[in-house]
This record gives C-alpha cells, structure tokens and sequence, in this order.
C-alpha cells in the first residue's frame, strides 16, 4: 500500500510538473493567483511563459493576468524582476512589457516603480520596465 501511494504521487508531480507550460494556460493563472505573496522562482517563470502574442484574443486570461502580473510586482517585485532578466530569452518579454503599459486594474505603479529601482538588474532592462510602468501611470492619472 506504501508503495502504491508513493509511486502516484511520484507519477502525478512528474506530470504536473514535467510539462511544458502552454501559452494563455489559465491552470497557471489559477494556480499562480492562489499563491501570491509566496510564489517560487520556477511558478513564477511558468507564469511568465504563459505570455504569448496569441493570448491577446483571449479577453479572460489577458484581464487575469495581467492583474496577476501587477499583483506579484507588487507583492514579489525583486523575485519577479530577477525572473524576468533570468529568464528574457524564453519569455516573451514584449508581450509582457505590452501587460506593464496598460493596467487593467489601478495599481500603485509608483510604488511599483520605488520598488522595482532598488532591484540590481541589468540597467537596460530595468529602464524598459520602468519606461513602460511610467507610460501606465500617465495613463492612469
């Protein structure tokens, strides 16, 4: 009986786990929105590759994450910008610069933006993430 349990839960880790993340995955979303505040780097590397060009006809998933977004740069912002220079090459980063200029929600961008300097990061890519949180912001005002 031990044995049995332990090899499906070994199976079903492996298969949550083992797969590829897909674009516009609202799983991820889910999965994401219930642990903001205490994401790992890796779900928030498979939240970030879910971003994708053909996500943008999809109204829910687009209007959700992007409040995901806000709300872990918010909550998690030095864990998710490192993310985002970690990972630029396999995340679709103009998809994501495109969710920093137009907020669904009113967030605090200048406080995300106060956070978001203090990161070490590279000088390039900061400056395009916070050029854009700025273009939000003259929007939201």
């Amino acid at each position: 009986m031990r044995f049995s349990t332990l090899t499906i839960l070994i199976l079903a880790t492996t298969t949550l786990f083992g797969q590829t993340v897909q674009k516009c995955d609202e799983t991820i979303l889910r999965w994401t929105g219930e642990k903001v505040g205490s994401l790992t780097q890796r779900e928030i590397t498979d939240f970030l590759l879910t971003f994708g060009e053909e996500c943008r006809k999809n109204a829910e998933y687009s209007e959700w994450s992007n409040k995901l977004l806000f709300s872990i740069l918010d909550k998690q912002t030095e864990l998710i910008i490192k993310t985002i220079e970690k990972e630029e090459k396999r995340i679709e980063i103009k998809e994501i610069l495109d969710d920093l200029s137009s907020p669904i929600l009113d967030p605090s961008i200048k406080d995300i933006i106060s956070k978001i300097e203090k990161v070490k990061i590279k000088k390039e890519l900061k400056d395009k993430i916070i050029e854009r949180l700025k273009t939000a912001d003259g929007k939201t005002n």
